[in-house]
């Protein structure tokens, strides 16, 4: 843990799958709920699946690392799903409003609910450091997903609101501005090994990966820290 010896000024978390849940079932349940209303001859699991394929594409394609001034025009999530829903219910033939759809996704993000350790380690990690949020979503979601988790936060930056997501640097280097830290003195934590290891230690935060999905498993990968969950995180600021 050499690379973590110091406890650093702030502690940046992204927040769906780190402090919030987010849970695949809920979204086939919302996809079931579509097919029941409106009959269509296919499972709910189907046309979620069908939908994924082209959520994945915007989620591949709206980040050019290899050069950001190449990045194609930004877009929030609200309108990437409703772009996903006009490819699938043409290629499907439903007669459906991609809006409407895509404002259940809206609605379900924000209602999801913080993991059951999120509140009381954030209250703990606070007594040692600072502590905020990057997150690539939409204000519409993230602001009630946020609400729900008990504790006030002084730095939340969407990607919405940056204009930017994760792993691009921009979105990293606006909260830098914010908060008035070097990067070198901050962490960050993440589920996702190329938007949060790679995008945070690209401009020299330190990352924490974390895999909510593993019981009780701490580790260096690759030279960063990888945990299971944030008590973890809270037993290692004990020992600085």
């Amino acid at each position: 843990m050499n690379n973590y010896s110091e406890i650093p000024k702030i502690i940046l978390f992204d927040c769906f799958e780190t402090l919030i849940n987010n849970e695949t079932e809920k979204w086939i349940l919302v996809f079931e709920r579509m097919v029941k209303d409106e009959k269509w001859n296919i499972t709910g699991k189907k046309l979620w699946e069908i939908w994924k394929v082209e959520e994945n594409k915007f989620r591949e394609t709206r980040t050019n690392l290899s050069n950001i001034n190449k990045n194609p025009p930004f877009i929030t999530y609200k309108e990437a799903w409703e772009n996903c829903f006009d490819i699938v219910f043409e290629k499907l033939n439903f007669k459906y409003s991609s809006e409407k759809a895509a404002e259940k996704c809206v609605k379900l993000m924000g209602n999801n609910v913080p993991y059951k350790d999120t509140s009381e380690i954030l209250n703990e990690l606070s007594k040692y450091t600072e502590i905020g949020i990057i997150s690539n979503a939409d204000n519409a979601f993230l602001n009630p997903a946020v609400n729900q988790i008990d504790f006030d936060f002084k730095y939340l930056l969407s990607s919405e609101s940056a204009k930017s997501y994760k792993p691009d640097p921009t979105i990293f280097n606006q909260m830098l501005s914010t908060i008035g830290f070097k990067s070198k003195e901050c962490w960050y934590v993440g589920d996702k090994e190329y938007d949060d290891v790679i995008g945070s230690s690209n401009i020299g935060m330190k990352p924490i990966l974390i895999t909510r999905k593993v019981y009780n498993e701490k580790y260096i990968n690759n030279g960063y820290l990888v945990v299971s969950n944030l008590t973890q995180i809270l037993e290692l600021f004990k020992k600085l």
